[in-house]
């Protein structure tokens, strides 16, 4: 690897190697190192790194929803919900996208073989890299714990434990026959891209290259678009994860209104704490949590507060004198968002423009000939 890709990668890793080889022997495929002997691949460092991922995401699981209470474990999700969570965070299509995210795929040594057949976009190979690096960081470091606690906070901020709307999504998405979700992170051009690359070239591209920002410019805010079946949603964040999960749940709370509209034919606003329960034993919507609060007014008057806290939606809050009545108040608040809150959705993004070259401006004419030849693609890119 030449001095910008080991700078690449060990800046979106925040990990400095102290043997480079490691580095390298990560990025090394199989068919690479059949052709070049000296060279040690990077399978052994990709099984060191899958142990590593296992462990540090079940610690995660443990610190997020678990707590001791009256010296007993207490878990706000049961194992069943922690399997599938944990399943989709390290699963090949979880890890690959975090490569594709990073970009880091352009740097693999590939055999003629891989090169032939494409496999740097393949989802096994971006997976077994990201394991690859793990594995690498951990025989830099000897294994250091905080290191290694760090490094898998870093790698998996596309796909952290907050995200676990994104298995609900998934799961809703395939069941309402809108097929699996496509994710799309926005990312754009550095203001000086002649830093990044020193050729004196002019062109554009219609993919998110290894040198874009994800914030717009104009916004200075992070944004990631979700595919449900032709229905687009956009989240807005001041990170990219901020931005996911927002996307994300503009998704949920979209899959969840169709499922009802197929469903159910009326809704009991009479009994909103019922119909909700109904709602969850239907498994449109999580199971709805209830926090009792009682407080005295200015006149000393007992005053009961209910908070319903439900996965995707949020809290919803209630005030009355009646502790049985308080909790139909904030069930029909969050009955009613759940059933009549319009979801917003996005049109389809675009591919974004970047002027990339060894010049730091553009002159007019250059960008309205690249400009012609971008719609140009763009069109042909829509027919595909």
């Amino acid at each position: 690897m030449d001095r910008l890709a080991i700078d690449y990668v060990q800046i979106g890793i925040q990990y400095q190697f102290k043997n480079l080889r490691l580095l390298d022997q990560a990025f090394t495929r199989k068919s690479y190192s059949a052709e070049h002997p000296e060279a040690q691949n990077n399978e052994v460092l990709e099984f060191y790194g899958d142990e590593i991922l296992d462990f540090f995401v079940t610690k995660k699981m443990y610190k997020k929803f678990s707590k001791i209470i009256n010296n007993e474990l207490v878990s706000e999700k049961n194992e069943g919900e922690l399997t599938k969570l944990k399943s989709i965070i390290v699963s090949k299509e979880s890890l690959a996208r975090c490569m594709r995210n990073f970009g880091f795929s352009q740097f693999l040594y590939l055999g003629k073989s891989d090169i032939e057949n494409n496999v740097q976009n393949s989802i096994s190979v971006n997976e077994d890299l990201f394991e690859a690096i793990v594995g690498a960081v951990a025989a830099d470091c000897n294994w250091n714990y905080d290191t290694l606690e760090k490094l898998c906070d870093t790698m998996l901020q596309f796909e952290t434990i907050n995200n676990y709307l994104a298995v609900l999504v998934a799961e809703k998405s395939n069941a309402l026959g809108f097929g699996e979700p496509e994710y799309t992170p926005m990312s754009y051009q550095l203001q000086n891209m002649s830093d990044m690359q020193p050729y004196n070239l002019y062109d554009q591209y219609l993919v998110v290259d290894a040198f874009g920002t994800p914030k717009n410019p104009k916004t200075s805010k992070c944004e990631y678009y979700v595919n449900i079946g032709g229905n687009y949603f956009m989240g807005i964040g001041d990170g990219v994860l901020q931005a996911k999960l927002d996307a994300d749940g503009k998704a949920y709370r979209f899959l969840c209104q169709e499922e009802i509209k197929r469903k159910f034919e009326n809704i009991d606003y009479d009994n909103p704490a019922s119909a909700l329960h109904e709602l969850f034993q239907k498994k449109v919507i999580m199971e709805v949590r209830y926090e009792f609060n009682e407080y005295h007014d200015e006149n000393g008057n007992p005053i009961w507060n209910c908070k319903a806290f439900l996965e995707g939606y949020g809290e919803f809050s209630a005030d009355n004198v009646s502790k049985k009545q308080v909790k139909q108040d904030a069930s029909l608040k969050l009955l009613r968002y759940i059933v009549e809150t319009k979801i917003e959705k996005a049109e389809k993004p675009r591919p974004i423009m970047r002027f990339s070259g060894g010049c730091v401006l553009w002159t007019d004419e250059q960008k309205a000939e690249a400009e012609k030849r971008f719609h140009k693609n763009f069109e042909n890119w829509e027919k595909k």
